[in-house]
């Protein structure tokens, strides 16, 4: 699947997901503090001579986001970190998934990005993250009691807790923003910039919004730039990038997620129920039966890139199905693989 890459036009074109701001800001917070563009897609990303290539690989997401000269010569800018969000567009649960940092003690290992200024190229300035390369958060933990230090050091310790890596079929979001540099304290936070321009009080700025917070840059834009100083575009999409290992053409592999299906699940919805048909080949068609033999639905599946089809557990004219045993045949050329699962209401 090629990318080029080398234009972040030619990206938008190929129809990848971009993250940019939720809403044009002030120009003059515009100016000293830019949104940070930025697209994903299921794969990994590898560089090619002329076009890039994305590589199929199972719960692996590849994001790529655009640096910014302004924000990176600020005093209190420390570097970018990347959250990511499962099945759910809510910005307040995201998972902090990576950090490129700058921060004292860090950036031998963290921080992989040449310095940049006015004048380099939008080529140069894109920066690739790779999940699950995930470095995750620190948090404290309890001293395992083998440890060497024992029993000169505190019991317990601050370690670098990397967070699972994507999974296949599940609708995941990512955003990402600034981050502090850090003064008296290892807090590690996001960037405060205080918008002044909406402020009640602009001579207390801790009490502006935020400028800089995960839902300014998350999923829901997409953004063409013209120019190295093109703004994003005001209208939304609002779409998630679904990781997936590809289609295979075993049709003995095929089966369903989650078995037993069962509503009060938490990844469910209020109001949605869904179930995956999983391992599928590019076409295939699926059918849903009762154990009586009656036909329940019918789904065509068509993709050259995901391996699974949805069913939203409704029957052909639109009705919740009820708990019970239902039987599905998957039938792709002169092939066709069957079984069974249950649903639990």
């Amino acid at each position: 699947m090629p990318l080029m890459s080398r234009s972040l036009r030619a990206a938008c074109g190929a129809g990848l997901i971009l993250l940019a701001a939720a809403g044009v800001r002030p120009a003059a917070a515009q100016s000293d503090f830019p949104n940070i563009p930025a697209w994903s897609y299921p794969g990994a990303w590898h560089p090619g001579v002329g076009s890039d290539t994305i590589s199929q690989r199972p719960r692996t997401i590849t994001m790529r986001f655009l640096r910014d000269p302004v924000a990176e010569a600020r005093p209190d800018f420390a570097g970018y970190r990347i959250y990511r969000a499962t099945n759910f567009a809510d910005t307040t649960a995201m998972v902090l998934v990576r950090r490129f940092t700058r921060q004292f003690g860090d950036s031998l290992f963290a921080w992989h990005f040449p310095d940049i200024d006015a004048s380099t190229p939008l080529a140069q300035r894109v920066a690739t993250f790779i999940d699950p390369d995930s470095s995750g958060s620190f948090q404290k933990v309890k001293r395992p009691p083998n440890d060497p230090c024992r029993p000169a050091c505190f019991d317990s310790m601050i370690v670098l807790v990397p967070p699972p890596g994507p999974h296949d079929g599940f609708r995941t979001w990512y955003s990402i923003t600034y981050e502090a540099r850090n003064t008296t304290d290892n807090d590690y936070l996001d960037l405060f910039v205080p918008d002044l321009a909406n402020c009640a009080n602009p001579g207390a700025p801790g009490t502006c919004p935020n400028l800089n917070h995960k839902a300014a840059n998350v999923a829901n834009d997409v953004w063409s730039p013209r120019e190295a100083s093109a703004e994003p575009d005001s209208h939304f999409f609002a779409r998630a990038v679904e990781p997936t290992r590809g289609p295979t053409q075993n049709l003995a592999r095929v089966s369903v997620v989650p078995n037993p299906y069962r509503a009060v699940e938490a990844w469910n919805a209020a109001g949605e129920n869904e179930l995956h048909f999983i391992n599928l080949p590019a076409q295939a068609v699926i059918r849903i039966y009762t154990l009586a033999g009656d036909l329940v639905r019918e789904l065509q599946h068509q993709d050259t890139v995901r391996d699974f089809e949805r069913w939203d557990l409704r029957n052909g004219r639109g009705r919740d199905v009820s708990s019970g045993i239902y039987l599905y045949r998957v039938v792709s050329g002169s092939f066709f693989y069957q079984n069974h699962f249950i649903v639990i209401r």
